[in-house]
Parts: structure tokens; C-alpha cells; sequence
């Protein structure tokens, strides 16, 4: 902890929409505060259709998902910047400061209670090593160890998979991803999907097609419930 506050002086954490040095940099707070106060207005309004916040919104339907969990709707211009943080840099803060809503999401329900085991969606290996990470994994890592519930890497990206979803039309992006998908070798040998409750985190659901056919090839294995998780979703 020390060593963090010495690091905190010597490269203060900035906000990542606007630049200036966070009020509070411990690995929560990214944004300065007026950058906070907007997301919060913009993206942590209440769902029109179930007047729910984000964290207990059910209104997004996505095929083989019987549930999706985010911490944020997906509008704003400062989410966006942020979100794109977390898909472009491996950056401790920014990872933390998304896991930790993330996890608060999935709290406020009662499916925590009967989840088995934590995936995450699978990222092109040209994209991983380009970027340097994977970041549905890494947010996938911090909620296991807020939560205590294990991290499984289930599934990994067929050799036939060229093309990034960002690229795509709404409409071609549920080809792109068809079949797909496929289980890692240790989970497919050992059966340890059978009969499992999964939580499947993402960063961003739009269309969901890359979460349905994930969750498809995990259910095709044996799993029971599969619920998404995610840092924002498009307004279904």
C-alpha cells in the first residue's frame, strides 16, 4: 500500500476522459470528479422500460444468456472514452474502476448466489498480442477475486475467426461470430462445464451475438445457466 501511494506521487493517476489528476487516485477513481458526475447522469440512468438502474435492468435479451448484468448503459461520450481505455490499455485503474461496477452489478441481484465458476469471452490472437491483453479476462481475474468465485478459461477463438466484431455491421455481426467459438482443451477433456451456473463477462454487449454463441458452445458442453456480465450495454 505504501508503494502504491509512493507510485500515486511520483505518476499521479489522470482522468481518463479529460486528463486532469484524479482527486482520489486509489484504483477507483479514473475520472475526476465533474467527469464522474456526467457518466452518472449519462450512463447510470434509469432503464425507461423497467425504470431500474443499470445493475437491476433485465430488460436486455440475448439468445442461450438466461440473464445479462451490467454496471452502465452504453451512451455518452464519456463512457465511450473510458470504455475505450479499457479496450486499448492494459491500465490497472481502468481495470479495477470497471470490475468494481461489475461486481457490484452482479450483487445486486441474487444470482451470485448460484454461480459456479466465471468465463469470459475469448479475443482474437492478433488482437491480444497487438494490445497486450485480453480485457474481458482481465475484468473477468478481478471479479473472481472480489467475488471468491473461481475463473475458469472455457472457451478460445477458432483458428477461422479473422474478423473483429467493431468492424461489422448490427447485421453481419451474427455470421461473423457463428461457430466461432470453441471450448479450451483442459475444459473440454475434463467435462467441467457440466451442469454449471456461469457467469460470462464482456466489456460492451450491442447485438450480444459474440455472448450467445459463447454461451451456446458452453451449454453444448453441459453447462445449466449461463448469466452475462458486462461493463456497459446498448440500450436494447
Amino acid at each position: 500500500m505504501e508503494l502504491q501511494k509512493l507510485l500515486n506521487i511520483i505518476f499521479p493517476v489522470k482522468c481518463v476522459c479529460c486528463q486532469k489528476i484524479s482527486e482520489r487516485a486509489q484504483g477507483e477513481d479514473i475520472l475526476c470528479r465533474k467527469c464522474r458526475e456526467i457518466i452518472d447522469e449519462s450512463a447510470g440512468y434509469d432503464c425507461m422500460s423497467c425504470k431500474k438502474p443499470p445493475s437491476l435492468c433485465r430488460c436486455k435479451k440475448v439468445e442461450h444468456i438466461s440473464g445479462v448484468l451490467f454496471a452502465y448503459f452504453y451512451s455518452g461520450e464519456k463512457l465511450k472514452q473510458a470504455i475505450y481505455k479499457l479496450k486499448r490499455a492494459n491500465l490497472r485503474y481502468v481495470n479495477e474502476f470497471f470490475a468494481k461496477a461489475m461486481y457490484g452489478a452482479l450483487k445486486a441481484g441474487d444470482i451470485i448466489k448460484r454461480v459456479d465458476c466465471i468465463a469470459y469471452a475469448p479475443r482474437m490472437k492478433s488482437s491480444v498480442r497487438f494490445y497486450g491483453y485480453n480485457q474481458s479476462k482481465a475484468l473477468a481475474k478481478l471479479i473472481s477475486k472480489y467475488s471468491g468465485i473461481p475463473c475458469l478459461p472455457a472457451l478460445k477463438v477458432s483458428g477461422s475467426h479473422k474478423t473483429e466484431q467493431k468492424s461489422l455491421t448490427r447485421a453481419k455481426r451474427g455470421q461473423n461470430v457463428k461457430n466461432k467459438f470453441a471450448l479450451a482443451g483442459n475444459v473440454k477433456k475434463s467435462g467441467k462445464l457440466m451442469g454449471k451456473n456461469i457467469i460470462l463477462v464482456d466489456d460492451v454487449v450491442t447485438t450480444g451475438s459474440t455472448l450467445s454463441e459463447c454461451a451456446k458452445t458452453m451449454k453444448g458442453a453441459g453447462a445449466k445457466n449461463i448469466y452475462a456480465l458486462c461493463a456497459a450495454s446498448v440500450v436494447s
